[in-house]
Formats: C-alpha cells, sequence, structure tokens
C-alpha cells in the first residue's frame, strides 16, 4: 500500500505542476536522416499523390525511385493475382563516391523529399514529390556550381514489357492478365548536353536536372470487365500529362504541388510543447523512443500516408497502402476485409481527411450495388439478397479464401461515419443509404431464432481462429451496428415503410453479441467449442470487441459491467502483437479511458524492427526506421490504426457528445490540438494544462447543437466570434450543450483553477485501492 500512495504522489505531482503556458505551434513534422537507404521496406521513403506513388532511396552515386500506381494488379474477375511492382527510375551519377554533409528528409509539412550532399566544394540538392494536380512524379537535381551535374537515366519494367528510348523521353509499355500499363519519363536538362541510346538519356555538365514520371493502366471500376480506356487512349492521355508538365518551370509545378497538398495537411495541429530534437529519426526511434516529438511524428506521418494513398479514383488503399516493390507480395497486397482495409480509414474522419475517405466508400457502393457484380453474386450462391463477400478481394471484384459474411456491416459502419462527421444529407440518401439497406437485407435473409428466440448469424467465425458456430461475438456485434446505423439513416432520410417496419423488428430480435463469460470477459463465441476463450489467450485479432472500437455498444459511460469486461479481456489479449494489431489496442484502452495504457502500447508500436519476412509472433511488431509499420513485413494498417488511436485518445464523440481529452496520457501533461473532427460536423482545437482542458475552440459547420463532456471541470463561459458570451445548458452532469450557428466558431473557457480536484484526488485514490 506504501508504495501506491507513493506512486498517487508522483502521479498527483506530475498533474498539478505549475506549468507555464506553451504557445500553440506545431514543429516541423519531418523524417531525417544521414546516410542513403539501405533497403526498400526499412529505409527507403514514400511520396505519392493519392494514385501513383514512390519510393526514393538517396543513394549518391545511383539514385533509385521505385514507383506504383494503384491498378497495376496481376489477376482478373476469377484469378485473384496481385498487386504489382510497376518499375524503377534509375539515375546515375559521374564523379559523386567522395561526398560529405549527407542530409536524406522527408518533409510532411510539404510532402517533398530531399537529399544534399557535398562533393569538394560544390553542394548537390535533390526534391523529390509526387503531384497530384499535374499527375507526376517530379525529381529535380541542381549543383551549387554550373554544369556540375553528368547523369544517366534509364526506367527498368518490373515485367517484361517494351521499353522505348527517344530523345528525352523514354516509354514503357505492357500487359497483365488483365490490364495493359504505361509509364512515361521525360529529362530537361538546364544547361550541358543531352543525348540517348537504346536503354538511357545521359546528361553531361548540366547545371540543373529535373525528371517527370507518369503512369496508369486502362483500368475502370464502373466498367463490367473493369476496362475503361484503349491502350491509344491511355498513351494519349499520359502524353498530355507529360506535355502539360514540361511546359511548366520547376518552381510552379513545385508551388502547385503544395498548394494542393498544404490545405489537407495543415487542417490539423498537435503540439505537446516539445521541439524537433536534434537527432536523425532512426536514432530517435531506436534509442530515444520515450520523446514526445516521436509521438507527434508518428500521428502525422499518418495523416500524410493517408493524403499520399487515397486520392482519387474509386479505390482504397490496399495492405501497403500503393507502395510495393515486389511482384509476389505479401498476401498479395491485397484489400483485405477482415480488418485491414478498414484500419485504413480509421483516421479520415476524426483527423479532418474525410475527402480520403471517398475512394474506399465509393469502391463499397460501385462493388456492392453493381448488378451481377460478384459482392452479390457470393449472396446469390447462399440464396439471400444484398450482398457481401470473402477476406481476400482483388480489384477486379473477385474474393476468395473464408467468406467475411459479417464484412458487409463493417464496411457500411464507414459509410455510416462519413455521414455522421459530415452531416452531408445527398450522400447519405445517393450512396451511404442504398449500401447500408442492401446489406441489411442480406441479414433478414439469413439470420435465424436461437432457442431463446433471439436472432443470430448462424455458421460463422471469430477471425481468425476458432470453429464456425452460430451466435459469434464479432458476427452479432457487427449486423447490431448496421442495424442500429440504417434505422438512423432512414429516420433522416424519411424512409420506405416497410423496410424500416421490417428492420425494427428484428433489430428488437437481435442478440446483440455482448455476454459476460465465466472469468469476467467479453465472450468470443457464444458456445465455444474449442475452448479456446480463456484467460491469457494472447491472439492477434480482437473480434469479440468490436463493439468497443471501432463500434459503439460499449462504454463506461453506458454499462460499466461491459466496459470492465472489455477491459478483462484486453487485458487476457495482452500489450503484444502484430503491427495492426497494437495499433487497434490504442484505440480500445482509449475507449475505455485509459490513456497511459493507451500510451504505453504506442511506446510498444514503436519498436523498431528489422525483419523484413512474414512474422505471425505477437512479439514481432513494430516499425521500421523509416516509421513504416512492420506486421511484420510492412503492412500500412498499422500506421493508420496508430493515427486514428492518437486521436481518439484527445477527443472522442462516439457516444452523442464531444467528450475532451478522454484517455490523455500523464506523458502529455501540456499541449494543444487544432482541426480534429467530431461527429455533428464540428471541428474541435484545444488548449490544456496539468492534464486539464483550459479553452477549447469549436466551429459548428453543420449548426448543430453542440454537447460537451468534461468531468471533473465547470465551463466559466462559452462565447461565439464576436466574443459575445452563449448561453448554455449544464443540467446534465459534467456536461453543457449549446445552439450553435452553421460556420460560426466557438470558444468554451475552463476554470483557472482545478473543479473538482478533492473528488479527482479521492477518485484516484478509490482506483489504487481496488486495484
Amino acid at each position: 500500500m506504501k508504495k501506491k500512495f507513493g506512486s498517487l504522489i508522483l502521479f498527483l505531482a506530475a498533474h498539478f505542476c505549475v506549468l507555464g503556458v506553451y504557445a500553440a505551434g506545431q514543429p516541423p513534422m519531418k523524417l531525417w536522416y544521414d546516410k542513403p537507404a539501405t533497403a526498400w521496406m526499412t529505409s527507403a521513403l514514400p511520396i505519392g499523390n493519392g494514385e501513383f506513388g514512390g519510393m526514393f532511396f538517396g543513394g549518391v552515386e545511383t539514385e533509385q525511385m521505385q514507383f506504383n500506381e494503384k491498378t497495376v494488379w496481376r489477376g482478373s474477375t476469377s484469378i485473384r493475382g496481385a498487386y504489382q511492382n510497376f518499375g524503377d527510375v534509375f539515375v546515375e551519377f559521374e564523379g559523386q563516391q567522395a561526398y560529405t554533409d549527407y542530409y536524406r528528409e522527408l518533409s510532411l509539412d510539404e510532402a517533398v523529399g530531399s537529399v544534399s550532399y557535398k562533393i569538394g566544394n560544390v553542394k548537390y540538392l535533390r526534391e523529390y514529390f509526387t503531384s497530384n494536380p499535374d499527375s507526376v512524379l517530379v525529381m529535380r537535381f541542381t549543383a551549387s556550381k554550373k554544369g556540375k551535374l553528368s547523369l544517366s537515366v534509364s526506367l527498368k519494367d518490373a515485367h517484361a514489357g517494351t521499353t522505348v528510348v527517344s530523345g528525352n523521353n523514354i516509354t514503357m509499355t505492357g500487359k497483365l492478365e488483365l490490364i495493359s500499363y504505361e509509364a512515361q519519363v521525360q529529362v530537361l536538362n538546364e544547361g550541358g548536353k543531352l543525348s540517348s541510346d537504346n536503354e538511357k538519356i545521359r546528361i553531361e555538365n548540366a547545371n540543373s536536372v529535373t525528371i517527370l514520371l507518369t503512369g496508369a493502366t486502362d483500368y475502370d471500376i464502373a466498367s463490367t470487365n473493369y476496362i475503361g480506356k484503349t491502350v491509344t487512349q491511355l498513351h494519349k492521355n499520359l502524353s498530355g500529362r507529360i506535355a502539360s508538365a514540361s511546359a511548366k518551370k520547376y518552381a510552379d509545378l513545385k508551388k502547385a504541388h503544395i498548394k494542393d497538398y498544404q490545405p489537407f495537411f495543415n487542417r490539423v495541429k498537435l503540439d505537446l510543447g516539445v521541439q524537433m530534437p536534434d537527432m536523425t529519426t532512426d536514432k530517435l526511434v531506436r534509442e530515444h523512443k520515450e520523446n514526445n516529438y516521436l509521438d507527434m511524428l508518428y500521428f502525422q506521418y499518418g495523416r500524410y500516408l493517408m493524403i499520399a494513398s487515397s486520392r482519387g479514383m474509386d479505390l482504397p488503399s490496399n495492405l501497403q497502402g500503393i507502395w510495393n516493390n515486389s511482384n509476389n507480395p505479401p498476401w498479395q497486397c491485397d484489400i483485405h476485409t477482415n480488418i485491414n482495409v478498414q484500419m485504413n480509414y480509421w483516421p479520415v474522419e476524426n483527423t479532418n481527411l474525410s475527402e480520403c475517405h471517398m475512394p474506399f466508400i465509393n469502391y463499397v457502393k460501385i462493388e456492392a450495388l453493381k448488378e451481377n457484380g460478384s459482392f452479390r453474386q457470393v449472396a446469390e450462391k447462399e440464396n439471400n439478397r444484398g450482398w457481401t463477400l470473402h477476406t481476400q478481394s482483388n480489384i477486379f471484384g473477385q474474393t476468395d479464401w473464408n467468406i467475411n459474411r459479417p464484412v458487409n456491416a463493417w464496411y457500411c459502419m464507414h459509410l455510416w461515419q462519413h455521414y455522421l462527421y459530415t452531416n452531408d444529407r445527398d450522400y447519405l440518401k445517393n450512396t451511404a443509404f442504398p449500401v447500408m439497406e442492401s446489406a441489411c437485407q442480406y441479414w433478414f435473409d439469413r439470420l435465424k431464432e436461437d432457442q431463446n428466440g433471439k436472432l443470430v448469424a448462424p455458421d460463422e467465425w471469430s477471425p481468425e481462429q476458432g470453429d464456425w458456430e452460430d451466435g459469434v461475438a464479432y458476427a452479432q456485434q457487427l449486423i447490431w451496428e448496421l442495424f442500429d446505423n440504417t434505422l438512423k439513416a432512414g429516420k433522416v432520410l424519411n424512409a420506405d415503410a416497410s423496410f424500416m417496419s421490417e428492420l425494427s423488428d428484428k433489430f428488437s430480435r437481435l442478440d446483440n453479441g455482448l455476454e459476460i463469460g465465466s472469468w469476467g470477459q467479453i465472450k468470443e463465441w457464444k458456445y465455444d467449442k474449442k475452448k479456446l476463450d480463456v484467460y491469457g489467450n494472447q491472439h492477434r485479432h480482437l473480434s469479440q470487441l468490436m463493439a468497443l472500437y471501432p463500434g459503439n455498444q460499449i462504454s463506461y459511460l453506458k454499462d460499466k459491467a461491459f466496459a470492465d469486461a472489455a477491459k478483462k479481456t484486453l487485458e487476457s489479449r495482452g500489450d503484444e502483437g502484430t503491427g495492426w494489431s497494437r495499433a487497434w489496442k490504442i484505440a480500445c484502452w482509449a475507449r475505455l479511458f485509459d490513456g497511459d495504457h493507451a500510451y504505453r502500447l504506442i511506446k510498444q508500436a514503436l519498436n523498431v524492427t528489422y525483419i523484413q519476412g512474414t512474422s505471425m509472433s505477437i512479439s514481432d511488431g513494430g516499425v521500421y526506421e523509416n516509421l513504416l509499420d512492420a506486421h511484420p513485413p510492412f503492412q500500412i494498417d498499422g500506421n493508420f490504426g496508430a493515427t486514428a488511436g492518437i486521436a481518439e485518445m484527445l477527443v472522442q464523440s462516439n457516444q452523442g457528445f464531444i467528450h475532451l481529452l478522454p484517455a490523455l496520457p500523464s506523458a502529455w501533461p501540456t499541449g494543444t490540438f487544432g482541426g480534429l473532427k467530431a461527429e455533428g460536423n464540428f471541428t474541435i482545437g484545444l488548449d490544456w494544462k496539468n492534464s486539464k482542458p483550459k479553452k477549447a475552440t469549436i466551429q459548428s459547420l453543420s449548426g448543430n447543437v453542440c454537447n460537451v463532456y468534461f468531468p471533473l471541470l465547470n465551463v466559466s463561459k462559452v462565447t461565439n466570434s464576436n466574443n459575445n458570451e452563449v448561453a448554455f445548458d449544464k443540467s446534465v452532469e459534467n456536461r453543457i450543450s449549446f445552439d450553435t450557428e452553421k460556420n460560426e466558431v466557438y470558444t468554451v473557457f475552463f476554470d483557472e483553477h482545478i473543479a473538482g480536484i478533492v473528488p479527482y484526488i479521492q477518485l484516484k485514490i478509490q482506483e489504487l485501492i481496488v486495484n
């Protein structure tokens, strides 16, 4: 007990010490290194425009830019195939061996990569970015003295295509099972001499060189055969891109790229009261993992990767986003449906990147409603209406391996969530609701009554373990979310009465998948025929906790018994896991309002690994030196899941109100954030001090009533943008509510002194005694 009370004193000292007010302002966000990358997976750095991207190494004598485009896939509507490496641009330099002052960087603030070094008294600089407005990847090489750049450029196809060099252009074409592809390179030199042969373009004694790269395929998801243009049209489109970009100055290309990118990235700022440390990123993550700058960097890296991998065409990010250097990648680098593609999109809404959600949402809509499409065929084979799919999917609608029926409900959570954060009624009517209604019809046809008269999903699985049996928690909890969300959507839209009546009836009789087991856990299986539901089962999946996160059924603000059972389940699963599993646990502990445990898992997720092969060991997950998530191998969902989890630690809104700092760890006692989103289409900014909110700014983008939850604090006043006080209702304990006007900004001021400090201390003493 003495040890516990000693811990309490230290805890309170950390929480209530007097700290100066830290001025808002996020430090520069960048990854940087003092040596070239040695391996694609562990140390190369990613750039992308949402569809097309590259990984640069920064080699001095030879630069390698490996590149990808989202639709370069082997396979077809009947063969899974795999996502493919597109190719590489190699730039070889003359006389660049004895270099000094090497520096390699990826700026998240500008989405620009750079490399610099010196040879003698000449400084060399390279810059790389992938432009969304101009649809080209740009590589720029300069020297501090004229005539000091001599290099050659070659384009390597990852397949057996045809490569043609002509003047300052290289064109690469080929065909896989279904799609045809093309890439083009154009080399622009300022000064010096350009020549070419059948393999390379050579530049001698130039002042600067700009390389433009673009590529695409003839894929079209809306087409019945997934092909949307002729090879001639594809060539014309790409030639037009290159011609347009080459007519612009490099400075204008870069300016347009940054102007396009920054409005997305700059929406959210996070400042934890520390500056960027003076050490390389690999050293930071290896030796100083406790540094709060790394927390900010990892959070914003996920947002950067989202902007870079999910814009434009109606296809979601795959297991590696858009970056892949293999023609036989792990799990085919597919669209994986039992956690992975969903986790890819967990941070889009709450970190203010709603637009990046649309490639996934539109993909779901197109495939789910496509007449005679593969998603509908899976349902038809079972004599059900609606749609569903299996665990592994390619971009041509093919879906196989274990059937994953509840994924239709899981996908629909994303469609509904986008509405909750945007309040876009037209979107709800035309995109989300038809897909949600169809998914409900699938379960209308499939559900059956158990011996207690409850509706259960027959013969389901708990990914990825156990026997198939009726009423598995994973299925029941997801179907509950689907029915609940669709009822709410139907009420907004005044949907068809007969459908709504049937939905309401079935929802009232549905087993919600929440049952507390013999050792205090949320039961994973209703019957558990294999007796796997034992304390200490550290399986990577948390399938029985869908209702905690990303669902909304379990919360300490709803039912303590179920929340305690979820906590017991998480304790049993442990803190180890693959990269994405640890990220999921961050969000789950945040939903249980345990910021210190969530923070511990952030640090677990940042364990450096060098394993590049496939490992299912729960101890091998982490990150590489380039901060890409390691399952291992590289799997990008852990990056996105960690970003979403950190946002959940700062703001939650899934219980019908804005909950400020619901899971703030003691390691972040003072800080600010701006731009996080909440359901109801609110944008939130917050200053906190001594681990308590000081001032919140809330922009109401739809004019809804604003409800704010803040335990153990008092609100002194609420003002609008004219500094006029706004009346608020505080009849509900620990909450206020006030009317808002569309686009108006409100400021909520909390008392200077921490209210309820005695109850707070009593609460902490009680927790220590109970534990």
